[in-house]
């Protein structure tokens, strides 16, 4: 997959915590996947200059999120993000910034990537269901188990879709990727675990990662100042 940055297969032995946590430290997809699937899924779409959202909202990247039990381990913002948000060509998006960002939890064994980009989005529906599937190359070997799925998570006034991810170059590890996407913000978080590595990939409940995401997504989305 051009542009995308996949760690290297680990040593034979090597502990899984650690594993994980050296997958998300060492910022997953350096290019990001929302990023990506805006450069190379999206393209330069040609829509009309309507009604445009007005921007209320833009995406941070906090010390903790959900409920203090994942800690920054790496903002890259200002330097993948950066080359991302300049190289987004897509006339849905307009004023946009971008934020990535890896945690941990303090014992290692959960890891979580974000990478999200901020603005005015047209059609978001059309842009949450895209930026998951820059996630899947099937020429690569990456691609979902399953079709991916729409959840509403209760409490929360956004669509989550997601899928799991079977990152072929790096096995064993699976991954659950979700999206959202609203009229000022989308993105993709990537979810690793060592429970999740141990559960056969049909069998994954994905609810439970939605609404980690709608949560998620109450903690970096923020208002404008």
């Amino acid at each position: 997959m051009t542009g995308v940055w996949v760690p290297p297969r680990p040593a034979p032995g090597r502990k899984r915590a650690g594993l994980i946590a050296g997958i998300v430290a060492g910022s997953l997809v350096a290019v990001g996947a929302v990023g990506y699937g805006l450069v190379q899924f999206i393209g330069p779409v040609k829509l009309p200059d309507g009604n445009w959202p007005q921007a209320t909202h833009q995406l941070a990247s906090p010390d903790t999120v959900l409920e203090g039990s994942y800690h920054l381990a790496e903002d890259a913002s200002d330097t993948e993000g950066k080359q991302i948000r300049q190289g987004i060509n897509d006339r849905r998006v307009r004023d946009k910034g971008m934020t990535i960002a890896s945690y941990t939890s303090e014992d290692g064994e959960k890891a979580l990537q974000f990478n999200g980009l901020y603005g005015k989005i047209l059609e978001p529906d059309s842009v949450r269901a895209e930026v998951l599937t820059a996630l899947e190359e099937p020429s690569e070997g990456d691609t979902f188990y399953l079709p991916p799925v729409d959840f509403h998570p209760a409490g929360h006034d956004v669509t989550v879709r997601c899928a799991v991810r079977d990152m072929a170059q790096n096995k064993p590890v699976t991954q659950v990727g979700c999206a959202w996407a609203d009229p000022n913000t989308t993105a993709v978080v990537l979810f690793t675990s060592t429970t999740l590595d141990g559960q056969k990939p049909e069998r994954v409940a994905l609810a439970p990662y939605a609404d980690l995401t709608a949560q998620l997504r109450e903690d970096v989305r923020q208002p404008l100042d």
